[in-house]
C-alpha cells in the first residue's frame, strides 16, 4: 500500500503572513478579491484587518479603470462593465438609474445632474448615493426636463475617496458656458463659488493636487484654488500659467492629470469635424500633445511639451483623469493615451454616428487603435466612460465579498 502524502494546510497560515501576502496583491484589485476567495480563514483575516482594508481602498485609486457601457437590452437604469485590457464584458448589471450623459466619474462615484442643476453622486459598486444641492438656481428658470441639461455641468470630481475620508473630502464642479468653479464639502447645503478677478476663460478640466485644486482652461491657462483652509467660506482663484492666444491653444480638448511620479501633465486632444447633413456634426480625434508643468527657482511655472510619458498610461474623458504605471497591469500599453468620447458639439452631439470617438493613441508611433466597438443598437445611448471599481470600507459591505 502506497504512503499517502498530504499537501501543506494553507488555511493555518499565521494571520500576519496572510496580511503580508494580501498587501502584495494590490494592484490589481482583482487579485486581492480572488485571494479572499481561497478559503474562509483567509477571507476573514483580510476583512477583519482595518488598516489593510484602508490600504486596499487607496490601492483602488491607481487601477486601470473599467469602461461603463449600456446593457444589452439598453436599460435606462442599469449598466455593464467592460474590461478594456482583457476585452471582456462583465454581464453583471449595476444599478445606475440615470439614462443621460454622466458628468463625472471619480473614485467609483458617478456624477449626474437633473433639470434643476441638482447633482447626485451614485456608487454602483456599493449602492451608495450622495444628494447635493443645485449648482445654479438661476438655471432652473430656463431649463425643463425635456432639455439637454446633462451638458450644463462639464465635470464633477472628488478630492478623495468618500469611503477613505468620509468627513474630509471636497467635491468640485465645472458648470455653465464658462465652466465656472464651485466647491462643496460634507454637511454643507450650498455650493461655494470661487472668487476671481482673472481673465474669464472657459474651464476644461480639474484635479486636486497637494492641497489645491488645479484647473486648465481652453487656452492652456492653469488656475489654482487653495482648498486647505476647511473653515473658509470662499476660495480664491490664482493664475499659475496665463492662457495662450487662441491660435497657440488650438481647437482641442484640454485635460489635466497627475502622473504616477507626482507631476502635473496637461493634454491637448485635437479633433476635426464634418457636416453630417442633418444639423449635427461628425467628429473624430486626430492627434494628442502632452505638456509637463515645470517650475523654476523663481517659482514661475511654464508648460514644456514632452513626446514620451514612459511607462505611463493615461485615461481621459468624462472621468477624473487617471494615470497608471502600465507595466503593473499586463496588457496595458505604456506611453499611450486611452480616451472616451466626451466631445460636446452643439445640440444632439452624438447623432447620427453615436459616441464612437474612442480609442488608444500611441505617443511613440502617432497611431490610433481601438479597445471597444460600440454595438450599433447602442449609438443612441449615452456615451461610455471610465470608472474605477471601489470597495466600501464598511466591513459588512457585500462588495468586500466579491
Amino acid at each position: 500500500m502506497a504512503d499517502s502524502k498530504e499537501g501543506p494546510d494553507w488555511t493555518n497560515l499565521a494571520k500576519n503572513v496572510v496580511v503580508l501576502i494580501a498587501e502584495k496583491l494590490v494592484p490589481p484589485l482583482s487579485q486581492f478579491v480572488m485571494f479572499g476567495l481561497v478559503c474562509k480563514d483567509w477571507h476573514t483575516t483580510i476583512v477583519d484587518d482595518h488598516l489593510l482594508r484602508r490600504r486596499v481602498l487607496k490601492g483602488c485609486h491607481r487601477q486601470v479603470p473599467l469602461l461603463m457601457i449600456p446593457t444589452k437590452d439598453k436599460s435606462p437604469e442599469r449598466r455593464c462593465l467592460y474590461n478594456i485590457i482583457r476585452k471582456k464584458t462583465y454581464h453583471t448589471e449595476l444599478s445606475v438609474p440615470y439614462s443621460r450623459r454622466c458628468c463625472g466619474s471619480s473614485y467609483g462615484w458617478i456624477a449626474t445632474v437633473d433639470h434643476t442643476s441638482a447633482v447626485k453622486l451614485i456608487n454602483p459598486f456599493t449602492n451608495g448615493i450622495i444628494d447635493l444641492p443645485p449648482i445654479d438656481t438661476f438655471f432652473v428658470n430656463f431649463i425643463t426636463e425635456e432639455d439637454e441639461y446633462e451638458f450644463y455641468v462639464k465635470k464633477v470630481i472628488l478630492s478623495d475617496d468618500h469611503y477613505v475620508n468620509p468627513d474630509n473630502f471636497m467635491i468640485l464642479g465645472l458648470f455653465g458656458g464658462l465652466s465656472s468653479i464651485v466647491i462643496i464639502r460634507p454637511g454643507e447645503i450650498t455650493w461655494t463659488y470661487t472668487r476671481t478677478d482673472l481673465e474669464t476663460i472657459a474651464k476644461a478640466d480639474a484635479i486636486f493636487f497637494k492641497g489645491k485644486a488645479y484647473v486648465v482652461d481652453w487656452r492652456l491657462g492653469i488656475i489654482s484654488v487653495d482648498v486647505t483652509n476647511t473653515d473658509s467660506n470662499s476660495f480664491e482663484e490664482k493664475m499659475v500659467i496665463p492662457p495662450k492666444h487662441y491660435e497657440e491653444a488650438g481647437i482641442a480638448l484640454k485635460y489635466i492629470v497627475e502622473s504616477s511620479d507626482g507631476e502635473i501633465l496637461i493634454v491637448q486632444r485635437f479633433y476635426t469635424t464634418s457636416d453630417a447633413g442633418d444639423e449635427s456634426l461628425h467628429h473624430w480625434t486626430v492627434n494628442f500633445k502632452v505638456f509637463k508643468v515645470e517650475r523654476h527657482a523663481t517659482d514661475e511655472a511654464r508648460l514644456v511639451e514632452i513626446n514620451n510619458i514612459g511607462d505611463e498610461a493615461l485615461f481621459l474623458g468624462d472621468n477624473s483623469s487617471i494615470s497608471v504605471v502600465a507595466s503593473r497591469f499586463p496588457g496595458c500599453r505604456s506611453n499611450c493615451i486611452y480616451f472616451t468620447d466626451d466631445i460636446i458639439l452643439f445640440v444632439h452631439p452624438y447623432l447620427p454616428s453615436g459616441p464612437i470617438d474612442m480609442g488608444i493613441f500611441s505617443l511613440e508611433t502617432g497611431c490610433f487603435d481601438r479597445y471597444y466597438d460600440h454595438h450599433p443598437s447602442h449609438l443612441d445611448m449615452s456615451p461610455p466612460f471610465f470608472i474605477l471599481p471601489t470597495l466600501s470600507e464598511n466591513r459588512d459591505s457585500p462588495y468586500l465579498h466579491l
